[in-house]
């Protein structure tokens, strides 16, 4: 399979290393909303149709 040469330009996922992270400030007492990965952990507000 031939693929497209600027995928060569693509880096590695960095969600996970940003979540490490947080999670390391909120274990020094920082409060953290997180909203990179999976459900958010508030309630969110109703939408209009």
């Amino acid at each position: 399979m031939k693929l497209a040469k600027n995928l060569e330009n693509l880096g590695t996922e960095t969600a996970f290393s940003v979540l490490a992270e947080a999670k390391k400030l909120e274990a020094q007492g920082n409060p953290m909303i997180h909203m990179g990965l999976g459900q958010p952990d508030f309630k969110t507000p109703k939408t209009r149709s």
